[in-house]
């Protein structure tokens, strides 16, 4: 198939996710530090459309053994096929699936450089195509290793939310605690003002008590030694 056509588009799309500050994926792009989602690799979805007698090209640049792998579907346009080819740098034709209404393309790069995902729509005079396109390429091992960092930070995160629980569980028993001894406080400071007044009124109902039998005690002593000073002839008495 020609490789000459009316309008290419190319989408360069810098690949890989840096793994860490020191390693970069692959270890062979020189001057790539792009980060995607904070995955060692890169990852492309989209729709294009393609136009009637019109090849469009997307351009993904590849580490030397990484996996390049590419999903389409044509979504509308006429009968709905399309010519889907792979090329490598050096613009060989990789894989050509011809006529397709959808498929996926799943290639080892033997070499780093730009490979391209060329969507031919040249046999259609018509009509266009509406094509959706999934991009993927990582490293195997960069792939690993970024599983196993994950596995290890899930680990640590859960340990560190273990920590965080009994520290939580431990707070709330003290909170428990602190609420229980303001409650004995509570109860304390309302047992003492309540014997504090129960022995004020008491004592206050214990003095009036005395009071009144002194009174009455002098009274009736008093009726004792009183003495008429007159006979009942109303004499004086000698």
């Amino acid at each position: 198939m020609a490789l000459s056509t009316k309008s290419t588009h190319l989408v360069y799309l810098l690949c890989f996710c840096q793994v860490s500050l020191s390693e970069k994926l692959g270890g062979s792009l020189p001057n790539f530090e792009f980060d995607f989602d904070a995955l060692p690799g890169t990852q492309h979805e989209f729709k294009v459309d393609v136009k009637a007698g019109i090849e469009e090209c997307f351009v993904q640049k590849v580490a030397e053994g990484a996996n390049l792998y590419v999903q389409f579907e044509v979504l509308r346009g006429g009968d709905r096929s399309i010519n889907v080819v792979l090329i490598d740098p050096h613009h060989q034709i990789i894989q050509h699936l011809p006529y397709q209404t959808d498929g996926k393309i799943d290639h080892v790069a033997v070499m780093f450089g730009a490979y391209q995902v060329c969507f031919d729509n040249t046999a259609s005079r018509f009509a266009g195509k509406l094509v959706y396109i999934y991009i993927v390429t990582y490293v195997t091992e960069e792939w690993t290793k970024y599983l196993e960092e994950i596995q290890s930070v899930s680990a640590s995160v859960n340990n560190f939310t273990g920590a965080l629980a009994g520290v939580q569980t431990s707070i709330e028993q003290m909170k428990l605690h602190q609420t229980e001894s303001r409650m004995h406080v509570i109860k304390d400071w309302y047992l003492v003002t309540g014997n504090n007044k129960y022995v004020i009124y008491w004592s206050i109902f214990q003095m009036c008590v005395v009071l009144f039998t002194g009174v009455f005690q002098v009274f009736c002593l008093r009726r004792l030694f009183r003495v008429q000073t007159v006979t009942p002839t109303s004499k004086p008495r000698a």
